[in-house]
């Protein structure tokens, strides 16, 4: 592992957690250079805004160059402005929803960060919503003032909301197992939402279980596909502790068997311990983790290749110019990752690759 990544992870974890990572000591100091490649690596990870918390734990002599902390401060303010705008559409959105009596959804982004120390640092590019009572392709959103939409080719609706990107999806968890999708659909039931306050709109998230569960499945969907960033990790870390006092550990272990995922499940958490420091007690044992600590380096080399939902591999830099070289760069790299997807998620994988087949015959 190079020193810039070392020291990354450090500045992340300072952030997260709110205290000085014991890495710092011999992470610090760094050249300008290195320094210029941290911040550059946390931008294509996502994860700015958590390491310029992190960077109040340095002490003054280790602190990055003053041009470059300017230029950090001023990224991080404009999280801050992006966050507080995807805020305001949120709001927008609930308090037109309200009037109308429909129920939504809040999936990921805001409905996360509010579980970080500092929530406007978590790096939140778009609002994604489901509709329990609607089927996504009703155009849940028509009467949103202002609002421009444009159709999906799944038949759903992706809307623009004062300038941020609203996508309505057609489940609440993305598990394509047939079998699975049905226990989870049983378990929404059962667990129903919670409700919380996001820039003083109330809104329903999901329930702490099914919520990990979507978290999850989430980074695995991207992580054997086109890649995935380490926000998403992040993501994961800060929900397992905000969850700690609700979750039931072994209710957790058979969720994630019931849907396949257990396997996958330990290699998350066996990264989540060793790169993110999570000192919560996780559902998975420490004994069982180790086990796959060696494939937790894989997801490692997934993130540095990838970046964000794989926005700076070259392949996905060269297939965002068509539709059709975006599917085909999406189901080749679920090919290659199939080693790792047939050991660790074997059923996802399977009908994931089904999907995509009959996407690219479309």
């Amino acid at each position: 592992m190079d020193k810039e990544l070392i020291a990354l992870l450090a500045l992340v974890r300072a952030g997260l957690w709110d205290r000085y990572d014991e890495a710092m000591a011999s992470a610090f100091p760094l050249s300008a250079e290195s320094w210029e490649r941290v911040f550059l690596l946390a931008r294509r990870q996502t994860v700015t805004g958590i390491a310029f918390r992190g960077l109040g734990y340095l002490p003054d002599d280790m602190a990055p160059p003053m041009g470059l902390m300017a230029k950090w401060m001023a990224h991080a303010d404009r999280i801050e402005q992006s966050n507080l705008a995807v805020n305001e559409a949120l709001a927008k959105i609930c308090r037109q929803l309200k009037d109308s009596g429909d129920k939504v959804v809040l999936q990921k982004g805001p409905g996360v960060a509010i579980m970080y120390p500092e929530p406007l640092l978590r790096e939140c590019g778009d609002i994604d919503l489901f509709f329990p009572e609607n089927d996504a392709s009703s155009d849940p959103l028509k009467d949103i003032p202002g609002a421009t939409k444009e159709r999906k080719p799944d038949g759903s609706w992706e809307y623009n909301v004062d300038g941020v990107t609203v996508e309505v999806h057609s489940h609440l968890v993305d598990i394509l197992s047939p079998g699975a999708a049905r226990y989870v659909r049983q378990l929404i039931s059962e667990k129903g939402y919670d409700r919380v306050s996001i820039g003083g709109c109330e809104v329903l998230v999901p329930a702490p279980e099914v919520n990990l569960l979507l978290l999850s499945s989430h980074i695995l969907k991207h992580a054997l596909g086109v890649g995935i960033g380490l926000r998403q990790f992040c993501d994961m870390a800060v929900a397992y502790r905000y969850y700690a006092d609700r979750i039931n550990p072994l209710e957790m272990i058979e969720i994630y068997r019931n849907t396949g995922l257990d396997r996958w499940e330990a290699v998350l958490e066996d990264f989540l311990s060793e790169y993110l420091a999570v000192v919560i007690k996780l559902p998975i044992s420490e004994k069982k983790r180790k086990n796959y600590s060696k494939k937790s380096l894989v997801l490692l080399d997934i993130i540095l290749k990838g970046g964000n939902f794989g926005h700076f591999t070259e392949k996905r830099e060269t297939a965002s110019r068509s539709v059709v070289l975006r599917k085909w760069h999406t189901f080749t790299s679920f090919v290659g990752n199939m080693r790792f997807a047939m050991t660790y998620a074997p059923r996802e994988w399977f009908w994931t690759m089904m999907q995509l087949i009959g996407g690219q015959m479309r």
